[in-house]
C-alpha cells in the first residue's frame, strides 16, 4: 500500500470510527469562568467544533470542521456563529457572527490531517469579562510526559450525545517518534496525547464533537484537537495540531 492509500485508509478510521464497549468517562465538568478562552463553533445552529479565543477578534479551530466537504474552501461564513463566555453549549455568554474564515494555507483538504487549522474572525470584537478572555499561545511544547488538559463539548462516552456543559480532561504527551510509530503519520505539526492509564477501562480522550478544542499546558495553548483513532478514549493516541509550529501563520493572519 502506498503512502497516499495509507493516509486515505487511516483517515477513514480516524473520522468514521465508532466505538463499542463499556468505557466510563473520566471527564470533569468545567466551572464557570475557569476556561474563558473556550468556544463552541456552530453552523446553522448546530455545534460542529470547539475552539479557542486568541484575541478579541480571532479564534482558532480545526480546518476540517469548517471546510466544505473536507476541501480547501470553507462553508459560507454567514452560516456560522461562535458562542463564547459560557460553559453551556446552548445558552449564555456571547453569540457572535463571523466575518471571515481563513483555512491554513498548507491545509490540503481531501482527508489530510496536516495543517488542520482555521482562524475565525469575529464580526465584532469580543467583550472581555471574567468569562471571556483570550489565551496565550505557547512558544514551545512542554517536555514529553507532561500532563496536558483539553476542554470540549464532545461526547463523554462512545455513541453518547454531546455534552451540554463544557468538560475538562487530562492527557499525557508522548514523543513524536512514538506517535509516528503508532499512527503511521510523520508530519511535523502532529502532537499526540495518550491516557495516563486505560487499565480501568476509563476514557478521557477525544470523542465526537471535540475536534477544534484546545489543548492547554501552563495556561497556554499548545494544540488544537484534530482526530481520534478507533473510537473514543482508547489506548491509541489522540491527534492534535501542534500550535507552536504555526505561530508565524497565526500572527500574520490575525494581525
Amino acid at each position: 500500500m502506498n503512502s497516499v492509500q495509507t493516509q486515505v485508509v487511516l483517515l477513514a478510521v480516524l473520522l468514521l470510527a465508532v466505538a463499542t464497549g463499556n468505557a466510563s468517562s473520566t471527564r470533569l465538568l468545567a466551572d464557570v469562568g475557569s476556561r474563558p478562552y473556550a468556544i463552541s463553533v456552530q453552523r446553522n445552529g448546530v455545534h460542529v467544533a470547539g475552539g479557542a479565543l486568541i484575541n478579541q477578534r480571532w479564534a482558532l479551530t480545526a480546518a476540517h470542521c469548517v471546510s466544505l466537504g473536507g476541501g480547501q474552501e470553507s462553508y459560507p461564513v454567514r452560516s456560522f456563529l461562535v458562542r463564547a463566555g459560557s460553559i453551556q453549549r446552548l445558552a449564555g455568554g456571547q453569540l457572535l457572527a463571523l466575518s471571515q474564515i481563513v483555512l491554513h494555507s498548507g491545509y490540503s483538504g481531501s482527508g489530510s490531517v496536516e495543517n488542520d487549522l482555521a482562524l475565525l474572525q469575529l464580526a465584532s470584537p469580543l467583550i472581555l469579562n471574567a468569562n471571556s478572555q483570550p489565551i496565550a499561545l505557547a512558544s514551545a511544547l512542554p517536555a514529553v510526559g507532561s500532563q496536558i488538559t483539553f476542554v470540549g463539548w464532545g461526547s463523554s462516552l462512545p455513541d453518547g450525545a454531546l455534552s451540554h456543559r463544557l468538560q475538562v480532561a487530562t492527557r499525557q504527551s508522548i514523543s513524536a517518534e512514538a506517535c509516528q510509530q503508532s499512527l503511521y503519520l510523520s508530519h511535523e505539526d502532529l502532537l499526540c496525547l495518550v491516557p495516563e492509564s486505560v487499565a480501568a477501562g476509563e476514557t478521557s480522550g477525544l470523542c465526537t464533537g471535540d475536534a477544534g478544542s484546545p489543548a492547554i499546558y501552563n495556561n497556554q495553548l499548545v494544540g488544537i484537537a484534530s482526530f481520534f483513532v478507533a473510537g473514543c478514549g482508547t489506548e491509541q493516541p489522540d491527534g492534535y495540531v501542534d500550535v507552536t509550529k504555526h505561530l508565524d501563520w497565526i500572527a500574520e493572519t490575525s494581525a
